[in-house]
């Protein structure tokens, strides 16, 4: 049986004035929409790196022009390409200044970076939104990062499910990973990675293994 490949990278949206015009050209009408929707410049600015970004990887993966890549968005705004250029699943998750972006062959993707919050009620957040087993494990010593952790499980499920994030959250991810958990059917969650201070997750649909490889990439 070949099992499922999926390629994640990491960028930092830092990047110098200059890189930023070219990188404004690559986005649709659509997302030049929504960045112009956006009201604090700093957020306008990760936008713009996090979808141009998007756009180079994707383009490198399908040999297509970055600025030509389309995308369609379901009821919930989960984002699948359309258009002349399609063939893999896509998925974006931006934190802070840091971009992750996670591709699939075949199987709906879903990718997740959370910052971790110390002054954040962790727990008062947990018991509103977590199932009771979980709110108890974010008490206490570590429940911060174990917090962070949950959510980024439960906020790749959403997104590979292409679901409402309030239904997610109330799903068990807990566990050794990885986990299988039904939303609709099966999906399978494996921890990824991430820098200090972040936590972070991938989702694919289906329950058969994958493996991951991840990169860093420079986003100027």
């Amino acid at each position: 049986m070949t099992v499922d490949a999926v390629q994640v990278w990491l960028a930092d949206a830092l990047v110098p004035d200059t890189a930023l015009p070219a990188m404004f050209t690559l986005l649709d009408d659509d997302e030049r929409r929504r960045h112009a929707a956006i009201v604090h410049s700093i957020d306008r600015r990760r936008f713009v790196v996090a979808h141009a970004v998007t756009r180079r990887i994707v383009g490198a993966a399908l040999d297509a022009p970055a600025h030509e890549l389309r995308w369609a968005h379901n009821a919930n705004g989960k984002p699948s390409l359309t258009g002349a250029y399609t063939g893999v699943e896509v998925n974006l998750s931006h934190s802070g200044d840091l971009v992750m972006v996670a591709v699939s062959g075949r199987r709906p993707v879903g990718v997740d970076l959370q910052r971790v919050m110390p002054t954040l009620d962790c727990a008062a957040m947990a018991r509103r939104f977590y199932p009771p087993a979980e709110a108890h494990l974010v008490t206490g010593d570590g429940g911060h990062e174990r917090f962070a952790a949950l959510w980024a499980r439960k906020e790749s499920l959403v997104k590979a499910a292409g679901a409402r994030l309030t239904r997610g959250l109330a799903t068990p991810v807990a566990g050794p990973a990885p986990v299988v958990v039904e939303h609709d059917g099966p999906f399978r969650i494996e921890d990824l990675d991430a820098p200090d201070g972040f936590r972070a997750a991938v989702a694919l649909a289906g329950d058969a293994p994958f493996t991951v490889t991840q990169h860093v990439c420079e986003a100027a």
